[in-house]
């Protein structure tokens, strides 16, 4: 059977899920703009999410499983203090908490960081097998083409939940079939998922440019709305 095209994928990826509530997730975004930064962390619900498995949120992956990764470069080197777990409440304790320091490598073993640089970064958590990452992974690259990431956000990938015998593995094919751009940084053993506090894919944690959390969101969000979170974003 002829694999669909990539115009095809991100086609499907647009219409909505059987039975999926993924299309609305939190207060009218422009609400939240109106009522400033500290209404970013009224999260109000997780739309289209797929939990992690397990209490880590990297369980499912194989004792012993090999990975794509340069096994040369190590897995991430993670300082400062973990994120509290999310749990999608209004008065989230993340909120203006310093964001943990993460140097880890990409596929190949190119050096990737989530560190304060200045700029707003967008770090998503997503896993290769999450329906809900398939979905919203190509939807924001067609966002990235078209010119919607403000120029002074940078995004940062962490492909976690690495599991050799669930779908659509290995997890860099995937990000290589979608065009996907940003820089992503292999979490083989889910401890950056779990020193961020993942409960569930996708997964948003925003962070203004000293590395500090402004807002972290679950599921399925639509890029009119993450380009309304983003521009509510205090830059020094």
């Amino acid at each position: 059977m002829t694999k669909p095209t990539r115009a095809q994928r991100r086609a499907a990826a647009r219409q909505p899920e059987p039975g999926s509530s993924a299309s609305r997730w939190l207060l009218p975004v422009a609400a939240v703009v109106l009522l400033g930064v500290g209404a970013l962390a009224w999260v109000l619900g997780q739309g289209g999410s797929s939990a992690a498995p397990g209490a880590s949120p990297s369980a499912a992956v194989s004792a012993g499983a090999s990975s794509s990764q340069d096994v040369a470069a190590g897995p991430p080197v993670i300082t400062g203090t973990p994120l509290p777990a999310f749990t999608g409440t209004p008065d989230d304790p993340a909120i203006g908490m310093a964001a943990p320091v993460v140097q880890g490598y990409d596929h190949q073993g190119a050096p990737v960081a989530i560190e304060p640089n200045g700029r707003v970064q967008m770090v998503i958590f997503a896993a290769h097998w999450c329906p809900h990452c398939q979905r919203e992974i190509p939807i924001i690259q067609d966002w990235v083409d078209g010119g919607g990431l403000p120029d002074d956000v940078d995004i940062v990938t962490v492909s976690t939940g690495i599991e050799p015998t669930a779908p659509n593995y290995p997890p860099e094919a995937w990000f290589e079939r979608e065009g996907w751009t940003a820089p992503v940084i292999v979490d083989e053993t889910g401890s950056v998922a779990q020193a961020y506090g993942l409960a569930s894919y996708p997964y948003f944690v925003i962070l203004d440019g000293t590395g500090n959390v402004v807002i972290r969101l679950v599921g399925e969000i639509p890029t009119d709305d993450l380009e309304q979170v983003l521009a509510a974003v205090p830059r020094s």
